[in-house]
């Protein structure tokens, strides 16, 4: 199992404005994809909901890595 890595409230305000209209803008387009996803009927949990998690929160890394770049 992967260690999820949270950004510490000092690297959030240290976060370009870009990087953090970005951030925001793809956590908001999960919470309301995962919203519909529930009202739906859809949701997965146990062993299933932790590993889409982790590859939830791997992508969101390569995405931050890439534009690093």
């Amino acid at each position: 199992m992967s260690t999820v890595v949270q950004k510490t409230p000092g690297q959030l305000a240290n976060e370009a404005l870009g990087a953090r209209e970005r951030r925001l803008a793809w956590e908001s387009a999960r919470l309301t994809e995962a919203d519909e996803d529930f009202m739906a009927g859809r949701y997965i949990s146990g062993d299933e909901a932790m590993r889409w998690l982790e590859n939830e929160i791997a992508e969101a890394e390569a995405a931050e890595a890439r534009e690093a770049d």
